[in-house]
C-alpha cells in the first residue's frame, strides 16, 4: 500500500508559500530587509528536492535498471512535470513575443525575455548551465534540475544495488565532490553551489542523491516514540541554524535528520499526523504554488500594484498580499485538476504507447 507522507506534503506547503511570500515581497516599498530577512531561508529549497529523491526512491528503487523500466520511468515524470512547465511558460512567452512586438514594455526584454533562450527552456536545460541568467519563469530552474536528477536514476538504483546505504553515500560523496569544485574561486553569493540557480542541476542532483539515501536509511530504522513531536523539534533547530547563517553541511544534515524523523511519523498507521488531512488538497499542489506564483506577480504586482495602482504604502502592500497569495493557491489546484492531471496522462499515454511499438519494431525485425 502506498505510505501518504503527510509531514512532508505540510513541510514542502510552507516552503512553497514562505518561497511566494519572498518573492512577492521584491515589490515592497524598501524591500531590502524584508527580502535580506527571507533569505536565510533559501536552503529549504533544497528540503524540496531531498524530499523528491526521497520518495522517487521509495516509488521506484526496486525499479528494474534496464533501459525498458528506464524510458518508462523517463515518461511518467515527464508527464508529471511538463504540462505544468508548458502552462507557466506559455505564459511568459506571451508576454515576451508581447514586449519585442513593442505592445509592452519591460527591462528584461533583453534578458529574462530574450527569445534566444527559449529552447533551453523548452528542453529544461535552463540550470544546467547553459545561460548566464534566469530568463521567464524564472523558478522554472528547479524543474530544470528535477529532470536532470531523473536522467541519473539509473546511477543511483546502480550505487544502492552495489553498495546499498554506503553506495549511495558514496556517490553523494562524489556529487558533493563536483559541488566543491565548481566552487573554487566563487566569491559572491549566488556563485556558491548552495545558493546558485544557473547551474542548479547539479545541486540538485546531489539532493536528490541525498533524498534516497535517506529512503535507504528510514527502511531500517524502528517508528520512535513522539516521532513527529522529534521531526517538527529539529526543524525548529533547522530554522535556528538558518538564521544563525550556520554552515551548509550542518543545515542540510538536520534536513536530513528531521525528513527521516517525519518519514518514520508516518510509518504509525497515519493517525499521528491525520490532524493534516484537512489541508491535503492544498498540499498536493504546492509545486504548483511555486510554479504559478511568478505568473500571478507579473499580474498583480507588475501590472497592477506598480503599474496601475502605483501604491507606495508599506501597510497597503501587507493588506493587497495574501489576495495574489490565495489567487495563486486557487490557480494551482484548478489547473491540477484540469490542465496538468489531463495533459500528463495523455502525455504518459502517447508516449508509452510509441515506446511499446518501438519495442516490438524491434523484438519483430
Amino acid at each position: 500500500m502506498k505510505q501518504n507522507y503527510r509531514l512532508f506534503g505540510a513541510w514542502r506547503l510552507l516552503a512553497a508559500l514562505l518561497v511566494m511570500a519572498y518573492h512577492f515581497a521584491h515589490h515592497a516599498p524598501n524591500p531590502d530587509p524584508i527580502t535580506d530577512w527571507f533569505e536565510h531561508m533559501l536552503p529549504l529549497l533544497d528540503m524540496f528536492f531531498i524530499m523528491s529523491g526521497f520518495l522517487i526512491f521509495e516509488h521506484y528503487g526496486a525499479m528494474r535498471n534496464d533501459r525498458d523500466h528506464y524510458v518508462r520511468f523517463l515518461i511518467k515524470r515527464l508527464a508529471r512535470l511538463y504540462p505544468l512547465h508548458l502552462a507557466t511558460l506559455s505564459v511568459f512567452v506571451l508576454f515576451a513575443i508581447a514586449i519585442h512586438a513593442g505592445l509592452l514594455s519591460s527591462q528584461g526584454a533583453d534578458s529574462r525575455y530574450n527569445l534566444m533562450a527559449l529552447p533551453s527552456n523548452l528542453l529544461l536545460l535552463q540550470a544546467w548551465g547553459v545561460n548566464s541568467e534566469l530568463t521567464f519563469n524564472y523558478v522554472s530552474w528547479s524543474l530544470s534540475g528535477e529532470w536532470f536528477a531523473y536522467l541519473l536514476f539509473p546511477l543511483v538504483l546502480f550505487a544502492f544495488s552495489s553498495g546499498r546505504v554506503w553506495g549511495l553515500a558514496l556517490l553523494l560523496a562524489f556529487f558533493v565532490a563536483i559541488l566543491e569544485f565548481l566552487d573554487r574561486g566563487a566569491t559572491e553569493k549566488y556563485d556558491f553551489w548552495f545558493n546558485t540557480k544557473l547551474w542548479a542541476a547539479y545541486r540538485i542532483a546531489a539532493d536528490f542523491v541525498f533524498g534516497a539515501m535517506l529512503c535507504a536509511i528510514a527502511r531500517q530504522l524502528d517508528v520512535p516514540r513522539h516521532s513527529q513531536l522529534l521531526a517538527w523539534s529539529i526543524l525548529g533547530l533547522v530554522f535556528v541554524a538558518m538564521f544563525s547563517d550556520a554552515n551548509i553541511y550542518l543545515i542540510l544534515g538536520l534536513f536530513g535528520v528531521a525528513i527521516v524523523l517525519a518519514a518514520l511519523a508516518d510509518k504509525t498507521g497515519g493517525d499521528e499526523t491525520a490532524w493534516l488531512n484537512p489541508a491535503a488538497s492544498v498540499m498536493a499542489v504546492s509545486f504548483g504554488i511555486y510554479l504559478w506564483h511568478p505568473v500571478i506577480e507579473l499580474f498583480a504586482y507588475s501590472l497592477i500594484w506598480n503599474r496601475i495602482l502605483g501604491i507606495d504604502d508599506p501597510l497597503l502592500f501587507w493588506l493587497f498580499m495574501p489576495i495574489p497569495a490565495l489567487a495563486t493557491i486557487m490557480v494551482a489546484l484548478y489547473s491540477a485538476r484540469y490542465l496538468e492531471r489531463p495533459a500528463g496522462k495523455w502525455i504518459e499515454r502517447s508516449l508509452t504507447k510509441a515506446w511499446s511499438e518501438r519495442v516490438l519494431e524491434r523484438k519483430t525485425a
